[in-house]
């Protein structure tokens, strides 16, 4: 039995590390705990690997790669990353398609790449972005800096009475503020601030100091800065500076059996994917990818699937690389960023662009977010507001939307049905990837003492060997390699003992049979390789095939027999 994974708290990085533990304990042949290095407060970096180790090693054979907990606050794609290795765990042996993932290929899961973030937001309730390290400044500004005033855990909003404030009660619903009207006056209006305290204050300017941990470490990675007209302060002080990229950056290159990844956030109910930024197109072959994979995600999870140019609100602004920037544009691998749970859906509001809902929407949507925190979650995550004497504004009222609680996180009764359909997801795109296989290997004797061998090798899986055709594009695509090795007295008479057999398509470019456009006729997947030796009857033969994504395969033949 397998320990449960029981969804009552958002684990601290104590309980993390015991629960990896528990579970590499409970099934010590299907999983292995690693740490890829020190955070920058030396926590472990925690990578569990998985596979049936029955089978082979990790990385003999085709990989998904799945990360979550980049950003401090958004710890329900920790909760994804857990399910996904407890489920492949307690489902081995009896559910064949969880079966046939870990025989096949492997797992490889770090459940939350930023743990100094997280423990410190679960600590201070303060909303940090990513990265502890204080950049580009090391101090902060004289202003408002994010803090829990009253000591309740949260960092809400803070209200003030202000005649020249440009917000209003909601008429329908007094606890909302809605925006003054443009030729508005004689009402009673307010100022607006996040929970904190006010750092030089002198009784009338109010500015907004930025908190000093200024670095997204999801913009930490080495994609084209140079094509960026400039570099923003939360990409860090140069690509790869931090060490919880580092440590991922290392993860993945050092296997290079990974054919897919998907990162794990919040917020949105989204799985978004490249391109990026105008201008940027993908070859034909992988938008096809892309389509299928994502209408498999609409299918299991509802979430919309778009790409990442297609979220921002100004379709113009460029974006820094990033994460699809780095896995997909870079390594050549198809790349994923799913942001879990919409508050906005669960409130009954279908029609919303993600991000421009953000900067403006009817007051309706408002009505209905608050209507559902009252009845779902008892009123915690829209918070009424209540009195509080700040040490700088004097008296103010404390309340409004719990940002952590209600929008970057749903409440822990749900989470589970968010994540378990992304499980399903993760299962299928791992068996959708190449996957090398020795088809036969035969030996014919052609004269007395000379043995015809030959390999035939396939790509099983549904994706060509070289996973993405942008991987062929950055030349990392790599080559199928068959390998002779004979026993002593064989001799090699013909034919390299190392042939190169270069890539095996798979069946993702079969699209049709109604014309010859839509697929490739003849054996794509298939290659051969043929050697003549010289050995006695009862000599064995073997042929090892490998491809850096696609895996490898071994297989052996007595001779003369």
């Amino acid at each position: 039995m397998i320990r449960p994974l029981v969804y009552d708290r958002f684990h601290r990085y104590d309980e993390l590390t015991a629960l990896l533990r528990q579970w590499v304990a409970d099934r010590p042949s299907l999983a292995a705990l690693e740490s890829l290095g020190p955070s920058l407060h030396g926590r472990d970096i925690w990578l569990l690997t998985l596979t049936n180790a029955d089978t082979g090693p990790a990385r003999d054979k085709p990989a998904f790669f799945v990360e979550a907990g980049i950003h401090a606050a958004e710890w329900t794609g920790g909760y994804a990353a857990l399910h996904l290795i407890h489920h492949v765990l307690s489902a081995y042996g009896t559910d064949e398609r969880v079966t046939r993932l870990l025989d096949t290929r492997t797992l490889y899961v770090v459940p939350r790449l930023n743990p100094d973030g997280t423990e410190h937001v679960m600590t201070e309730g303060r909303y940090v972005r990513s990265s502890m390290r204080a950049h580009p400044r090391h101090v902060a500004p004289p202003g408002l800096q994010l803090r829990d005033v009253d000591g309740d855990g949260r960092v809400l909003f803070m209200r003030r009475p202000d005649p020249h404030g440009p917000w209003k009660r909601c008429p329908q619903e007094p606890r909302l503020l809605v925006r003054r009207d443009p030729d508005e006056v004689g009402g009673e209006y307010f100022r607006l601030f996040l929970e904190g305290e006010i750092e030089g204050y002198r009784g009338d300017v109010v500015e907004v100091s930025e908190p000093v941990e200024g670095i997204d470490l999801g913009q930490n990675l080495p994609t084209d800065w140079g094509t960026a007209p400039c570099t923003p302060d939360n990409a860090g002080p140069f690509a790869g500076s931090e060490p919880e990229t580092q440590a991922v950056l290392r993860a993945v290159t050092d296997r290079p059996n990974v054919t897919g990844f998907v990162t794990c956030h919040t917020f949105g109910g989204l799985h978004l994917r490249p391109p990026l930024n105008s201008g940027e197109t993908l070859p034909y072959a992988d938008q096809h990818v892309y389509r299928t994979v994502g209408a498999k995600a609409a299918e299991l999870t509802g979430y919309d699937v778009m790409s990442f140019q297609d979220l921002k609100y100004d379709p113009d602004a460029p974006f820094l690389g990033g994460q699809l920037g780095w896995y997909y544009d870079q390594l050549g691998i198809f790349s994923w960023i799913t942001e879990f749970w919409s508050p906005q859906r669960a409130a009954g509001i279908r029609e919303y662009h993600p991000s421009c809902w953000l900067l403006d929407h009817p007051v309706e949507d408002d009505l209905k977010l608050i209507a559902w925190s009252d009845k779902e979650l008892d009123g915690q995550g829209f918070v009424d507001w209540y009195p509080f004497d700040h040490p700088q504004l004097g008296p103010v009222e404390l309340g409004g939307w719990d940002m952590i609680h209600y929008w970057y996180n749903p409440p822990l009764d749900r989470v589970e049905r968010e994540v378990a359909p992304h499980t399903e997801w993760v299962v299928f795109q791992a068996l959708c990837a190449p996957c090398l296989e020795i088809g036969s290997l035969t030996s014919e004797e052609v004269e007395p003492g000379v043995h015809r061998i030959r390999a035939v090798v396939r790509n099983s899986g549904w994706l060509p060997t070289y996973v993405t055709h942008q991987a062929l594009r950055r030349e990392r695509g790599g080559a199928t390699v068959a390998r002779l090795r004979t026993d002593g007295g064989t001799r090699l008479l013909a034919g390299d003992a190392q042939v190169e057999l270069g890539q095996l398509e798979g069946r993702s470019a079969a699209l049709s049979t109604t014309t010859w456009w839509g697929h490739t006729p003849g054996t794509p997947d298939l290659a051969a390789a043929e050697w003549l030796v010289a050995a006695p009857a009862g000599a064995r033969v073997t042929v090892h095939v490998r491809h850096p994504r696609a895996g490898a395969a071994t297989a052996q033949v007595t001779v003369g027999t």
